[in-house]
């Protein structure tokens, strides 16, 4: 009696194969998903630091005067894809500067912290943290409430957002989004140090009342 040598999978072993590739990628797409979105914020990260040099190289340049508009560091940006967070399906999320500049800008800078004269809120925030925060990323936050037929803002945001203070560091810090009686958004403070808020900033005008509202969203 000769025996045959079988030379080919059944069709139960081939659905079995077919099953653990299919487990295999199901288990490793979360892995590969998160490797790329630390990438993005690597870059992300990276251009910002980028920014903060053409904002040093301006200062420099104006006797210690910072810019009072995100465009006036254009000329001091070589690349414009710099401008432009790996994050940002908009084409510039941040409208205002973008139609300033004339370029897709993806970042938010806090200019208005410059100036010799405050209002109280935000000149608590400078006196009790010097190297504050000025230049944002919202964009590796969460997405919590999208506009319909509409650019998101930073208030459509919640969570992780890139902070640049005025030493050049970089930090990742998760901001929550609050509301209040006049609508929702980041509590300044909260965006811009981590310095302990005093207890009666959530009674100041709206900018402070903001920081005292409820949180709808934390990360």
């Amino acid at each position: 009696m000769v025996l045959m040598k079988r030379t080919a999978f059944t069709v139960l072993e081939l659905l079995v194969v077919i099953v653990i590739i299919l487990l295999i990628a199901a288990l490793m797409f979360p892995v590969f998903s998160s490797v790329r979105k630390r990438a993005r914020e690597t870059s992300c990260i990276n251009n910002l630091r980028q920014i903060y040099a053409a904002w040093s190289l301006y200062t420099s340049d104006h006797d210690g005067t910072p810019p009072w508009d995100f465009h006036m560091l254009v000329p001091y940006i070589k690349s414009r894809e710099v401008l432009l967070c790996p994050d940002d399906v908009y084409g510039g999320f941040n409208s205002d500067t973008t139609a300033r500049a004339g370029l897709p800008v993806s970042y938010d800078y806090k200019a208005f912290m410059f100036e010799r004269v405050l209002p109280r809120p935000f000149q608590l925030i400078r006196d009790a943290d010097p190297n504050f925060g000025f230049l944002l990323c919202y964009l590796h936050g969460r997405l919590y409430d999208a506009r319909i037929g509409g650019k998101p803002t930073e208030a459509n945001y919640c969570g992780k957002v890139l902070r640049v203070r005025r030493d050049g560091s970089v930090k990742a810090v998760d901001v929550p989004l609050r509301r209040y009686e006049y609508g929702q958004g980041r509590c300044m403070w909260e965006l811009l140090t981590d310095e302990p808020m005093p207890k009666d900033y959530g009674q100041m005008d709206s900018i402070g009342k903001l920081c005292a509202g409820e949180i709808v969203c934390a990360r």
